[in-house]
């Protein structure tokens, strides 16, 4: 395996002096963060983390020490992430999806040996199809409706004139609202059996109606719609499904709240920044 260190990990594997109560931290956030990245891109629990990395500093001559699993395990719960995946001038349309993460650890377990429900999470992702990179990660337990994280995509984006692609989930007054409040036109298929609105802002679900009858009405139907408007480049959403799978997997390695969160969005970062290695 070959590995590229940026030079400012190593510089900063010590940490900054820092006024806190208690003993102050021996390692740097950037030196933190590049264990947790090594952790989730290879699957490693955090013993693994701690001995290949302790290998890996053994072959550079042994620069610094390397903190045991539990330190990682405290500090990957208080790292400082920037709140923004992308800056927010540059995004205009966005395309959202929410696919289920199994959750790994005890509750697994349990689930296994006593049997029950299983538990899993909800995450949900925001695209610029432009870039293909993430505008939001969002993790929820499997209670949180679909839509919920729409206002918090749409922040996300500039006031400019742009399009939200969403399945048929979206299809609500609130959606298209909230879509409007944001100078945003609301791309999703209507349910089946919808009718016709005369209120302002449903001309383009009134449009949607009548093409998809006009066609048949079935699923062929919404699919040529699809086409017609470009609903169809929602697939670039499902693909980032899979890519998101095939790179971490479809289950979250840490078992607590606050973890996951920090999980989600360093793989999100992880995720923008092979997309821009390839640009």
């Amino acid at each position: 395996i070959n590995f590229w260190i940026n030079p400012q990990v190593l510089k900063n594997w010590q940490a900054k002096k820092q006024k806190k109560n208690g003993h102050p931290f021996i390692y740097g956030e950037e030196f933190i963060q590049a264990m947790c990245c090594i952790r989730f891109k290879f699957h490693l629990s955090l013993r693994e983390t701690e001995g290949f990395f302790s290998s890996l500093m053994s072959v550079m001559g042994n620069l610094f020490k390397v903190p045991c699993y539990t330190q990682l395990c405290r500090r990957m719960k208080t790292l400082a992430l920037p709140e923004h995946l992308l800056q927010r001038k540059g995004v205009t349309d966005i395309v959202m999806d929410t696919t289920g993460l199994k959750i790994y650890g005890v509750g697994e377990w349990r689930n296994q040996k006593y049997g029950g429900k299983k538990r899993w999470k909800k995450l949900h992702l925001a695209l610029d199809p432009r870039s293909g990179k993430l505008v939001l990660a969002e993790l929820t337990n499997e209670y949180v409706h679909d839509t919920q994280y729409l206002e918090k995509a749409l922040q996300r984006t500039n006031r400019r004139n742009g399009r939200v692609l969403f399945d048929g989930i979206a299809d609500s007054r609130r959606c298209y609202e909230m879509a409007r409040k944001y100078n945003k036109q609301l791309l999703t298929p209507p349910k089946k059996g919808a009718i016709l609105r005369n209120e302002s802002g449903y001309e383009g679900r009134n449009e949607a109606i009548r093409i998809i009858n006009g066609l048949g009405g079935d699923r062929e139907a919404k699919s040529i719609w699809g086409k017609l408007v470009g609903y169809n480049k929602r697939v670039i959403a499902e693909s980032m499904m899979s890519r998101w799978k095939q790179l971490f997997g479809g289950k979250l390695q840490s078992s607590w709240d606050q973890r996951q969160q920090i999980e989600i969005k360093l793989k999100a970062i992880m995720v923008n920044a092979m997309i821009s290695m390839k640009e």
